[in-house]
């Protein structure tokens, strides 16, 4: 008998490690035609496939929301939550998937899913905007593959330690040839080049606070990235180097070659000029 708990007990070890956490699966999509239960107040979850190109981003509505739900990439799934109106009457009613901005004035778009909403008590419905205010606010913060280029979407928040080199990529969308980025947490302004995949890297500030970061094309008031910085200890900190920020041995900066450059120049226009006034007063 003891050998027989004894073997139990270890069963979990031999199999890969004791009290080892098993896997947990990734929240199945929401099947098309679908009918779910909701009381008033609830808030609901919707699921797409994360291979589905073209989804992030896109509204899910229905009257019955407080507001619409938007579709964010929450690898490996796009997922997005809506709040069921604590006024609603029982009854079923359609949700519809749309591109951002909501449907056409005019359009009949078919139902994706719908919600049947159940009938509540009086004692319910009256806790119900109680039950909603607890509500955590809803997280628009995306978690994409870390395999793909940053930033894939406005929400694409990424986590950098100071010091940290880091690549920004584009499209043909979103930039002119030569358009320069800003962000407070950046040792510099990069630039960026290229037709398509445009590339550019730049350093995380070692003095960067940890928090939530933006970043803008120079002249613009909207966030076009975020990124976040992640807290670090003293010891991390007195050992991190903004390498963007420094200049090879050897090597004069290019803006220091500028300045010597425009000296030089403005030396030659004075020398000029003085021996004009020279021979003027002869």
């Amino acid at each position: 008998m003891v050998a027989a708990v004894l073997a139990l007990l270890l069963l979990p070890a031999v199999a890969g490690g004791a009290f080892a956490v098993p896997a947990v699966d990734p929240p199945a999509p929401t099947p098309e035609g679908a009918q779910l239960s909701a009381r008033p107040g609830e808030r609901l979850t919707f699921t797409v496939a994360g291979y589905l190109p073209g989804r992030n981003g896109d509204w899910v509505v229905s009257e019955i929301f407080i507001e619409h739900g938007t579709l964010r990439m929450n690898d490996p799934v796009i997922t997005a939550v809506a709040t069921v109106a604590c006024d609603t009457p029982p009854g079923v009613y359609p949700v519809e998937r749309t591109g951002p901005g909501g449907p056409a004035k005019g359009d009949k778009s078919d139902a994706w899913v719908t919600v049947k909403v159940a009938d509540v008590g009086e004692a319910e419905r009256k806790a119900c905007p109680g039950k909603v205010a607890a509500l955590s606010p809803v997280q628009p913060e995306e978690r994409w593959p870390a395999g793909d280029y940053w930033p894939q979407s406005p929400w694409d928040v990424r986590t950098f330690r100071p010091g940290e080199k880091v690549t920004l990529t584009g499209s043909d969308a979103d930039l002119v040839y030569g358009d320069t980025l800003t962000s407070p947490g950046f040792t510099n302004r990069p630039v960026m080049h290229g037709a398509k995949g445009v590339a550019t890297a730049t350093v995380i500030r070692c003095d960067a606070e940890p928090g939530l970061y933006e970043v803008r094309w120079v002249g613009t008031h909207e966030a076009w990235a975020r990124y976040r910085v992640a807290r670090t200890d003293d010891a991390a900190r007195r050992t991190c180097h903004d390498e963007a920020a420094k200049t090879p041995t050897g090597q004069v900066p290019p803006w220091l070659l500028g300045a010597a450059a425009l000296a030089a120049a403005g030396v030659a226009i004075c020398v000029v000029l003085v021996r004009r006034c020279r021979r003027a007063f002869r």
